[in-house]
């Protein structure tokens, strides 16, 4: 082999390897980003409320005094 040829397929390879872990990453961050949102919801509430939903208003309590009165 010449150096022209050695060096056109070390290229080749690179360019298919590129190509190989693309498609990889393609399938494979839908997949990851799914599953650790999952695993962050259920960590964020263990007693199985929903994040989705706002916490229960009281509407008798009142706000906060503000500071300096």
């Amino acid at each position: 082999m010449r150096g022209f040829e050695v060096v056109s397929v070390v290229i080749g390879l690179f360019f298919a390897i590129g190509i190989a872990v693309g498609m990889l990453l393609v399938v494979a961050l839908p997949l990851l980003r799914s599953m650790l949102r999952q695993r962050r919801e259920e960590r964020r509430y263990m007693e199985g409320g929903d994040w989705r939903e706002l916490p229960p208003s009281s509407d008798d309590d009142r706000p906060p005094r503000w500071p300096g009165s």
